[in-house]
């Protein structure tokens, strides 16, 4: 699959400080120049809140409802953020763990780009099918401080599988996800050998990409 435009959500509010960004960004670089990335900070103003009056321009037209003036204004904001996602072939996530899953922002960012008859649709026999992502190819890049391996039962990964879930079910053809734990150490020197790992196993996922 010919990969010409990337599109990478960072989930991060950490900029530069952020073991998951810094990873995308190698994994990105490796891509190679003939590759054209375009960057959402789902935690920049520029991205659409989803609020009371997108969730009634949402449900309105299905029950025979006109949008608003506000309400059409906003639709049109939820329609161009999936449209830019439409318009890449590809697409990487990058995010760390917050309380076993995503950080809210990014949950907003999937809010706003997951809409019926936008997004995914029914099928003859009442499936839902997704379309947004329907020949294109996705990466999940994740951190996360502890090691979710089975070592330590109590704590449940609601990160990746929720994720993987998402964009398989929009219909995107998903990569190994790349996985960095645990990311917890106790002195600069130990977090220095995490990160520097990491960076390169992203360095070598995005080469082989």
């Amino acid at each position: 699959m010919s990969v010409r435009s990337m599109l990478w959500v960072e989930g991060s509010p950490k900029g530069e400080r952020s073991l998951s960004s810094s990873c995308a960004r190698a994994f990105l670089a490796a891509l190679g120049d003939d590759v054209a990335v375009t960057h959402v900070d789902v935690w920049s103003d520029d991205v659409v809140v989803f609020g009371r009056e997108a969730a009634l321009a949402k449900f309105g037209p299905l029950f025979g409802e006109p949008h608003t003036p506000e309400q059409a204004e906003i639709w049109e904001r939820v329609t161009a953020q999936i449209d830019q996602v439409a318009s890449h072939d590809a697409i990487v996530v990058s995010t760390p763990m917050w309380n076993w899953s995503i950080p809210h922002a990014l949950k907003a960012w999937i809010d706003v780009v997951v809409q019926p008859l936008q997004s995914f649709t029914l099928d003859a026999e009442g499936r839902h099918v997704g379309t947004l992502g329907v020949g294109k190819q996705a990466q999940l890049i994740v951190t996360r401080s502890s090691a979710y391996d089975g070592t330590s039962p109590e704590l449940v990964d609601h990160q990746e599988p929720y994720l993987r879930y998402l964009f398989d079910f929009l219909g995107f053809d998903l990569s190994e996800s790349l996985i960095i734990e645990p990311t917890t150490a106790w002195t600069p020197e130990e977090r220095q050998v995490i990160v520097d790992e990491a960076v390169e196993r992203a360095r070598r996922a995005g080469a082989s990409w």
